[in-house]
């Protein structure tokens, strides 16, 4: 009955504030992101599953909203079925929410509550692996490229404890209300982060709202202030990414050999450039921003051309994608490559994109070869089906893991790397996750089992909590 009354309440309140705005498209919205919170926030586990699955939802809207904000129109307006096309994109954040909780439901059934203990790593040992693995991580990236082909991913999944560990010391610094030293971190991570190829401070500063989050008290004005200050941060630094990463790009060849400290001189030399710069460039960052996260104008064009002028393909990415996820390169070398996501743009969306040819691909999400491969209602099958794996897999991770913090940092790594993006093609998708899950996840249970194999451990442990708090958050 309260459920229903929730639903009632969402809706009504749903319905107005599209009428208000104007645009049918952000009532349709706010449901989607109330089921998000309101079933993926598992009592007993860190509540990655709800945060990736806000972020995919707003990449799936964030230009409807910019627009209605702004009265700036990002570039998918110019497709004529952006509309259908953002729609078909949050039922499939929908669809996600029902088998996440189907699997994660199921698994608890199979995996009874055991005894946990709070505590895996010494404050000495996070450190020297975290700071070992934050130093040489480019190094290890070049390591795993040099070796043969069916290792590279193995050891690519492994570098991403990096982000476990740093989960693990975020953790504990705001469980100790020690915010500053969190602080300290954090801009370690964004200020190295800005000096590569890639923007790879997305990680560390989403994983640094998760624990945030986790945490979170609202009688607490410090976690407001800190949440504020986050959030602000993660805006502010994807717009400057924008604005300076053409630059960054083009002579990162030529700083390949360069010291850190002469990499963040000139980063901070592009962003000082940047900042002083022109509104209209700052104007413009932000609508590339908004571009960039509102993957809608291509899957918008093919949704156009399928199936009027090209025929639904019956399941054939579906398969390919499968078949190479399934098919291990350590057993078959000389496996075949993926076509280039660009190729499919061009073959589906009838439009010229940059590709293979320039070293680049353009993303081609999993709700478009869904519709591409099966059309409406067939697409959301493969959906519910992936997502009832992935919620067996939360549940079993957080059973099987008997050191409550080792757990958290694993699921944090695994389930946001896999989930937080919506234009993530099928075969990404897939690969990613089992990689991550097989690699990441089993070198966890291993070290987990090590920790717990002596007696001494075990009469550490803590005894399992009422089962009641295991269930889905009614309240």
């Amino acid at each position: 009955m309260r459920l229903f009354t929730e639903t009632a309440i969402v809706l009504l309140v749903s319905a107005l504030i599209g009428a208000l705005a104007e645009q049918w498209l952000v009532g349709a919205s706010i449901p989607v992101l109330w089921a998000v919170w309101r079933f993926l926030r598992f009592d007993d586990g860190p509540p990655v599953l709800a945060f990736a699955f806000t972020f995919h939802w707003s990449q799936t809207i964030i230009g409807v909203y910019y627009y209605t904000l702004t009265d700036r129109r990002p570039l998918a307006m110019q497709a004529d079925l952006w509309a259908q096309m953002t729609l078909i994109s949050l039922v499939c954040v929908a669809v996600f929410v029902v088998g996440l909780v189907i699997g994660e439901r199921l698994m608890a059934h199979r995996f009874p509550v055991a005894r946990t203990r709070e505590m895996s790593l010494a404050w000495v040992n996070l450190l020297i692996f975290y700071f070992a693995l934050l130093i040489f991580r480019g190094a290890l990236r070049d390591f795993a490229w040099n070796l043969s082909p069916g290792l590279t991913q193995g050891v690519l999944a492994v570098t991403y404890i990096r982000y476990g560990l740093f989960y693990l010391i975020l953790r504990r610094l705001v469980l100790a209300q020690r915010f500053r030293y969190a602080a300290v971190f954090i801009a370690i991570e964004l200020a190295l982060g800005m000096t590569g190829f890639f923007a790879e401070f997305k990680e560390p500063m989403f994983i640094a709202v998760l624990v945030l989050v986790e945490q979170f008290d609202y009688r607490r004005s410090k976690h407001w202030a800190a949440l504020v200050v986050i959030s602000l941060v993660m805006g502010l630094a994807g717009v400057l990414w924008i604005g300076i990463r053409g630059t960054q790009r083009e002579t990162s060849e030529a700083r390949e050999g360069t010291s850190i400290t002469e990499k963040l001189s000139f980063t901070t030399a592009l962003a000082q450039q940047w900042i002083s710069g022109s509104s209209n460039d700052k104007l413009d960052a932000v609508d590339t921003f908004v571009d960039r996260m509102w993957d809608v104008y291509y899957p918008a064009l093919a949704l156009a051309r399928v199936p009027a002028l090209l025929p639904h393909t019956d399941g054939a990415m579906m398969m390919t994608a499968l078949m190479h996820v399934l098919t291990p390169r350590i057993l078959v070398p000389d496996k075949v490559d993926l076509e280039s996501d660009s190729l499919q743009v061009r073959r589906y969306a009838g439009i010229w994109v940059a590709g293979p040819e320039q070293g680049t691909t353009i993303s081609f999400g999993y709700p478009i070869q869904g519709y591409i491969d099966y059309g409406i209602p067939g697409m959301f099958l493969p959906i519910l089906l992936f997502a009832v794996f992935m919620g067996a897999a939360y549940r079993a991770f957080t059973r099987v893991i008997r050191h409550r913090e080792l757990g958290n940092a694993v699921v944090t790594v695994i389930f946001w790397m896999s989930l937080y993006q919506a234009n993530k093609s099928w075969p990404k998708l897939l690969g990613l996750a089992l990689t991550m899950i097989v690699y990441l996840g089993g070198f966890t249970i291993l070290i987990d089992r090590f920790l717990v194999s002596n007696i001494d451990a075990m009469d550490e442990l803590q005894a399992p909590p009422d089962p009641a708090h295991d269930r889905i958050r009614t309240a």
